[in-house]
């Protein structure tokens, strides 16, 4: 019977963290679903990209077009909390094969690399190859 304060301010903060995850997915997916409707044409691709850290992290949401592997929208959401919000980030524009180096951060730059894995595993129809190392790499 001691125990049941602790228990349940535990069990509020495991509430309270469930309840702010949903709503950071749910902007996630609105913000998807909006770019996805404003860009909706032949020719270009949006991929997103992820990166962890300690502290900080980044997810990108790049809009690449297919025929060069251009970027040419990007937004950014970097933050260590739920109210991390995507922003335009025009700096990420052009060549797909360079944007990291553009990224203003480096957890930015490592989702960059993350997004441009991912393209290009899907444009190669998911096809990985393992290296002599045991690294994955695309098949190209």
């Amino acid at each position: 019977m001691e125990q049941l304060p602790l228990a349940l301010l535990l069990l509020g903060a495991f509430v309270v963290s469930m309840a702010s995850s949903l709503a950071q997915h749910r902007y996630y997916m609105r913000t998807v679903n909006r770019l996805t409707a404003e860009e909706h044409r032949a020719g270009v691709t949006l991929v997103s990209g992820r990166a962890t850290g300690r502290f900080r992290g980044a997810v990108v949401l790049l809009l690449v077009r297919q025929s060069d592997e251009v970027v040419e929208r990007a937004l950014v959401m970097q933050g260590i909390s739920i109210f991390a919000r995507f922003r335009e980030s025009p700096q990420l524009s052009g060549q797909l094969r360079t944007a990291s180096s553009r990224a203003a951060s480096a957890a930015a730059a490592r989702a960059v690399e993350d997004a441009r894995d991912r393209y290009r595993r899907m444009r190669s129809g998911g096809r990985t190859l393992r290296s002599a190392v045991g690294r994955t790499r695309t098949a190209r």
